[in-house]
């Protein structure tokens, strides 16, 4: 401010052109990196509990968003090393033709990248809702109870009671299943239900309401009478609700696809 605001004509044009040599500024150029990747490396963190919260917690998360999200972020972090390159060459050879291939490289690379994450952002609207911050990652909220973690014979007595409650009512042909629902509906605590699937039979919620689909998903596959039944329509009674989540799900529990285990059920 005193260079360039206090002074005169002369001494403006001096610290202008010699501030890039400033100790000063030289130390907020390295505290901008350091910030930089502090910033970005929260950013991972970020995207990851994000995704372990929603495992926890819902049948349907929009996974392929937050991973759309997390390659955007990696995309990013590799055009910031093309800045580095910029001031690398500044540094070595100066102003010169290099440099402005660089400056022209790092536009070009920006303008597309953030076209590219605007029209994933468009057809992904879940960027723009954030994170429920009232979910927490179970460690977090068995690290404030601290409860046993040993299975006696109450847990096992709840975790039959819910295996019994899943498949005399079941809850999972709801699409929109999240782990406050059932929580309702088997009158438990959240946290509790929680910490009895996530930690007790070491599964996440996602994992847990996802077993019970595609097995009703398989037991309508080798049911003669409704082989008419599109494999389309099967993956929506059964709860899920993208074809995509359906196949790698179906694929992960058996081994095959659906298609594949209607034509040659086990």
């Amino acid at each position: 401010m005193w260079g360039i605001y206090f002074n005169d004509r002369p001494a403006k044009i001096k610290f202008i052109n010699g501030m890039n040599d400033m100790p000063f500024f030289q130390f907020l150029l390295y505290l901008f990196e350091v910030l930089f990747q502090v910033y970005f490396i929260a950013s991972f963190l970020a995207i990851r509990k994000a995704k372990k919260v929603y495992l926890e917690n819902y049948t349907n998360p929009n996974i392929s968003a937050l991973n759309a999200l997390y390659k955007i972020t990696i995309l990013y972090y590799v055009l910031h090393f093309i800045v580095l390159t910029r001031w690398l060459v500044t540094y070595i050879f100066g102003f010169g033709e290099i440099r402005a291939w660089i400056v022209t490289i790092d536009g070009f690379a920006f303008l597309f990248c953030t076209c590219w994450y605007l029209f994933v952002a468009l057809n992904n609207p879940d960027f723009f809702r954030g994170v429920n911050s009232d979910l927490k990652p179970i460690e977090e909220v068995v690290s404030e109870e601290k409860p046993s973690l040993e299975i006696d014979e109450e847990k096992n007595t709840q975790i039959e009671t819910l295996k019994e409650f899943m498949i005399k009512n079941e809850p999972y042909l709801d699409s929109s299943l999240t782990i406050q629902n059932l929580a309702e509906q088997v009158e438990m605590p959240v946290k509790e239900l929680s910490a009895l699937i996530n930690l007790y039979m070491n599964k996440h919620f996602f994992d847990f309401i996802n077993e019970y689909r595609i097995e009703k998903a398989k037991e309508i596959l080798k049911n003669p009478s409704k082989k008419e039944l599109t494999i389309l329509e099967i993956l929506y009674e059964v709860g899920f609700n993208s074809k995509s989540s359906f196949s790698t799900s179906f694929k992960k529990y058996t081994g095959t696809t659906p298609t594949d285990f209607r034509k040659n059920p086990k």
